[in-house]
């Protein structure tokens, strides 16, 4: 019997002994000054409680469960130590040293020179599959168990606290086709997708994460390694080629505190990237371990496995001094993100076609949702742990008990100004706005979504205004004909009143629609007109957005105005013709079956307009009209920079409403506090509405949003300072009468200085000065005082 126990007890022991090693990574605890390993240096877990002391080889074995290390060794200076999935080498100092090693510094100086012959874009042609898993989790122990529960909110405690004993927050895998050409270009394709909880491939396209295989991290640019600490600590042979290990870090103000911590290995033949261990926290905390392998004189990306920390002990502080006295069950809080991809199958000299790369940059497969699992498991590296499969059923037993995918669904779209309802999607964002002409306007509209139709599209809204009696709506179908490439033919009839002069831009995004409907609140002088409308839009190239539009026209204005010898109260009639263009080169899409979405979307953005009207009716003029916009932004350690460029031109004669307003949005008021009003969008804040008219006309606009200055746990200041300016022309200014204005002629200009997200983190506060040639009286005259909404 006892030998049958023994034997059974060596069983077990084989077989589990495996599981063990897999589940620890190796820690060596090394000296970096003499490369010699440290004995009984203390290592201690994100609790400060003791696991453990290196051995005489340096070596510690930890739980792969065990997020962050602190070694506090005798004589050293205390280092805090990411970990990840590999076993990797911890350099201890006895002191900051702040000279590097020369021949580290060069050997990463050309390790990014030659950054562009080594990766795999050095190659004529290349494909792969790639793997990609990404996680968020919190461990158990962040949460206290209640022994007796006496509230609701105590019995959610213990099943938050049960679940993630057994599950982590979040998990999704997907698999991707990449193929490359060096002539056209390149596609990744997603082959399969599964998201905990998620049936739709939309709501996982952030999982589409940016691979390294043909750029290295950014973190080793030149610029980015100024101020760092390199050294030489070894030389080693990985894949049979002597490779250079180099430490290079950047100290902060805490004894611990490391902002930039990395190992980097570099093949010493070609000075290549092999591997990447260590963790930059300068701005937020992102771990990295990459891994690299030589194929045919390049090298690409085989493993990557990146961690950031999303919330700390700093967040936690603040949630417990929010709670309830007595309520602090939350102990610790550091979510962790993660994304473990693997790439494979690569292969190069493949024969393509540009259809091979036709449409965007990123497509989802037609059968994505086709063997998922099979799809899946064939690319997946590792099988799933235990914890992270419960994920999987936890999830989607939560998600479809409180449907909570529809609900996430409904929220997104109301986040985008759009109200859900059946087939149906409200404009939310229209629902109410006010104006000097219509004083309070009612607006009901939308349009149908796919649950109606995917291939047709139907829209309309009627609105009512409490000054203006006249009818005002518009219904529209659009026709997709192209849906994947954003192709879409409309035709729309429409009755309403507009400002005047305010050039309407086609492509503002839901944000900026909302933003915009302060820009007319002071504004009395709008037109009517009446129209109907035939046009086609699709993205001919992968970011380049063109709509060919021909419109019938007719416009009056509600205000005392006479444009020539025409009566006041004529109706103007026009022939349009139009071509706009949106350009966005950064800005990335994927396509589907079902459309078209977006994945990034980050300026430059370039808009250009060029109509015609034609001269085919009674009371009609014929001109052409240019308009061209830009917007770039630039980030610094100084904050973001954002600059607008506009510029437009009117050729011929034409009543004002085709003339360029200078969308001034200043209250008239005798005081400062008389002036006291909102801010508008991309406007001039100290022009009246209506002041300023020009034929042709140069602006530019500069904001500089300098980074948040942190006053307390809850509290951080945003400060921004804008500057802008106008210049314009209109020579035949004789033409209109019986209505004043000025042509900014002499350059019109303005700075501002705003404090933004003072309430709410929303609402904010902006003094705006004028300068110049318009400047009229004291200061007080020229000074608006306005509140802002940083959405």
């Amino acid at each position: 019997m006892q030998t049958y126990i023994k034997s059974y007890l060596i069983l077990l022991f084989l077989l589990f002994s495996p599981l063990c090693l897999i589940s620890q990574i190796t820690i060596k605890i090394v000296n970096i000054e003499t490369n010699f390993p440290i004995e009984n240096a203390p290592v201690y877990n994100e609790a400060n409680h003791l696991i453990g002391f290196s051995n005489e080889e340096g070596i510690i074995n930890l739980d792969n469960n065990i997020n962050k290390i602190t070694i506090r060794a005798n004589d050293y200076l205390p280092k805090i130590e990411m970990i990840g999935k590999l076993d990797k080498t911890i350099y201890l100092l006895k002191k900051i040293d702040k000279k590097s090693d020369p021949k580290a510094v060069s050997i990463l100086k050309k390790l990014w020179e030659n950054s562009k012959k080594n990766n795999a874009d050095y190659l004529n042609t290349y494909k792969f599959d790639s793997y990609v898993k990404f996680t968020l989790d919190m461990p158990s122990d962040s949460v206290s168990y209640i022994y007796t529960p006496k509230r609701k909110l105590d019995t959610l405690n213990n099943k938050l606290k049960s679940f993630l004993e057994k599950s982590m927050v979040f998990i999704g895998e997907r698999t991707m086709l990449y193929e490359y050409d060096k002539k056209y270009g390149k596609k990744g394709i997603v082959t399969a997708y599964k998201a905990g909880g998620f049936h739709n491939a939309q709501f996982f396209n952030f999982s589409i994460a940016k691979s390294f295989v043909n750029d290295y991290p950014e973190i080793l640019k030149p610029r980015e390694m100024q101020g760092n600490v390199s050294k030489l600590v070894d030389s080693i042979y990985i894949n049979n080629r002597k490779t250079y290990v180099i430490y290079t870090y950047s100290h902060g103000k805490g004894e611990t505190q490391f902002y930039k911590n990395l190992t980097v290995f570099v093949d010493s033949e070609n000075y290549a990237l092999v591997k990447l261990i260590g963790n930059n926290s300068k701005i937020s905390n992102i771990y990295y371990e990459i891994t690299y392998t030589p194929y045919e004189g390049i090298w690409y990306t085989e493993d990557e496995f990146m961690k950031t920390e999303i919330l700390s002990s700093n967040f936690i502080k603040k949630i417990n001094k929010l709670l309830p006295k007595g309520l602090h069950s939350i102990t610790r809080l550091n979510t962790t993100a993660t994304i473990d991809s693997h790439i494979t199958n690569f292969t190069n000299d493949i024969s393509y076609s540009p259809k091979n790369f036709k449409g965007y940059e990123y497509a989802i497969s037609k059968d994505v949702s086709n063997q998922v699992d099979e799809k899946i498991s064939l690319l997946r590296k590792d099988s799933l742990t235990k914890r992270e499969a419960t994920t999987y059923s936890e999830l989607n037993r939560i998600f479809d008990k409180y449907k909570l995918e529809s609900r996430l669904k409904f929220f997104r779209k109301l986040s985008e100004g759009e109200l859900e309802l059946g087939f149906f999607n409200f404009d939310v964002y229209s629902m109410f706005s006010h104006n000097l002409y219509e004083s309070f306007r009612y607006q009901l509209g939308g349009h149908t979504n796919y649950k109606f139709s995917k291939k047709t599209r139907l829209g309309g809204y009627i609105a009512k205004a409490s000054r203006d009696e006249e009818a005002k709506g518009g219904a529209d179908v659009t026709f997709f004909i192209n849906k994947q490439h954003g192709g879409e033919l409309s035709f729309k009839a429409e009755t309403d009143v507009l400002p005047v002069g305010r050039t309407k831009i086609k492509y503002l995004t839901a944000k900026d629609e909302l933003t915009a409907k302060t820009n007319n609140i002071y504004n009395g002088d709008y037109f009517s007109y009446r129209k109907v409308e035939l046009s086609y839009q699709q993205d001919f190239f992968k970011n380049l957005d063109i709509t060919f539009v021909v419109d019938y026209q007719r416009q009056r204005v509600n205000f005392h105005y006479k444009f020539k010898d025409y009566d006041e109260s004529t109706w103007f009639n026009y022939v349009n013709t139009a071509l706009r263009l949106r350009y966005a080169p950064n800005v990335k899409y994927i396509e589907s079956s079902n459309g078209k979405y977006t994945l990034q979307d980050k300026p430059p953005y370039y808009y250009f307009t060029y109509s015609k009207s034609w001269k085919l009716f009674e009371n009609s003029t014929g001109i052409h009209r240019l308009y061209l916009s830009a917007l770039y932004t630039f980030l610094s350690k100084m904050g973001k920079t954002e600059i607008i460029g506009n510029v437009g031109a009117t050729f011929g004669e034409t009543p004002l409403m085709d003339s360029f307003e200078g969308n001034g949005v200043a209250k008239h008021g005798k005081s400062i506090w008389g002036r006291f009003s909102f801010k508008g969008f991309q406007s001039f804040e100290t022009m009246k509405p209506s002041s300023f008219f020009s034929d042709r006309f140069v602006s530019f606009q500069f904001s500089h949003h300098f980074r948040p200055l942190r006053v307390n746990e809850f509290k951080s200041l945003h400060f921004t300072v804008l500057y802008n300016g106008l210049i314009g022309w209109m020579p035949d200014k004789d033409l209109h009468s019986l209505f004043e204005f000025d042509v900014p002629k002499d350059y019109y200009q303005e700075v501002g200085f705003e404090v933004n997200k003072l309430l709410l983190g929303l609402v904010g506060v902006g003094v705006y000065v004028r300068l110049g040639a318009y400047k009229v009286g004291n200061l007080d005259q020229n000074l608006s005082v306005k509140l802002n909404m940083d959405i």
